[in-house]
């Protein structure tokens, strides 16, 4: 008697288990941002140049998202070289992410 009350909580269990797995694979995921464009970008913030990847909408004006690659005091004396090197880096996480979507 003890095994069958055995299968059947280890059953029971199974089945459980079974209809969590399909109800977290049948929902949808996190909703993806907006549709829009991928622009590498840089604008400048007292007195930092903020360089910049933005998502921005069908228009153009409204941004959807956007990720920072670097802040850059205007008066550093390498600000060029980095300068060159973050605009690089953000054209290059521009191109990751136009591939994930």
């Amino acid at each position: 008697m003890a095994i069958l009350e055995g299968l059947l909580t280890v059953g029971a269990m199974g089945l459980v288990l079974y209809a969590v797995i399909r109800a977290l694979q049948s929902r949808p995921g996190h909703p993806a941002v907006a549709a829009g464009q991928w622009r590498a970008a840089h604008y400048d913030v007292n007195g930092r140049t903020r360089v910049v990847v933005h998502k921005v909408g069908r228009g153009g004006a409204e941004v959807l998202d956007e990720h920072v690659i670097a802040e850059i005091p205007v008066d550093d004396p390498e600000y060029d070289v980095l300068f060159m090197t973050a605009m690089a880096t953000a054209r290059q996480r521009k191109a990751i992410f136009e591939t994930e979507e």
